[in-house]
């Protein structure tokens, strides 16, 4: 689900968070995997999401397939730092960041790019439009979830995701959540973009 939110409103929502784990993911660093599924560049994706998931699984098991893996939301985001905000650098590091509050945690994804125009992206999508000259799965995907929500700051070089232990996300004001286009079909205007 995508929200409208700042960091520290989503962080004030998981209740008294600290900062649990923090990682400078250079994908340089990590070799090459046999049973890697990704294309030689991104093959780096296969063992980091592997120990993001250990860490995680305490409290995300049974969604693992939902974050994790070619089509997992995880996966997507740190994809897109890749790709998108490092123009497939495997030398510039890419922070991942975990807090963990009494009500839920989040995960923070950072590239040290340029950033994207965090409005105008959310607008095209919601709207059915191209988005990105490339792809953009990570997005539907991300947006189309109920269970996670999903935001960036307002620079775009920030991903995060935000997961309540209630398994609900029923608890935001409706102000903050962007409603996504229909799998296929036309999105209504929301009131509330950023």
């Amino acid at each position: 689900m995508l929200l409208v939110i700042a960091p520290a409103q989503a962080l004030r929502l998981i209740d008294s968070p600290r900062l649990a784990r923090e990682d400078n993911v250079v994908p340089a660093q990590f070799p090459e995997h046999a049973d890697s599924p990704y294309q030689p560049e991104y093959s780096w994706l296969f063992l980091y999401e592997r120990q993001i998931a250990a860490f995680l699984e305490e409290w995300l098991r049974p969604f693992r397939y939902e974050l994790i893996g070619e089509k997992g939301i995880l996966c997507e985001a740190l994809s897109n730092a890749f790709c998108h905000g490092h123009n497939k650098d495997p030398h510039k590091p890419i922070t991942v960041r975990v807090w963990l509050g009494r009500q839920g945690l989040i995960v923070q994804i950072q590239d040290c790019g340029p950033g994207f125009d965090v409005q105008g992206v959310y607008q095209r999508f919601i709207h059915n439009r191209d988005y990105y000259s490339t792809a953009g799965n990570g997005l539907r995907l991300m947006a189309h979830s109920q269970r996670f929500g999903v935001f960036h700051d307002p620079t775009g070089r920030r991903f995060h995701l935000l997961y309540f232990y209630s398994d609900s996300l029923e608890i935001l004001p409706e102000k903050m959540v962007l409603n996504a286009p229909a799998e296929g079909g036309l999105g209504r205007s929301p009131k509330n973009l950023p």
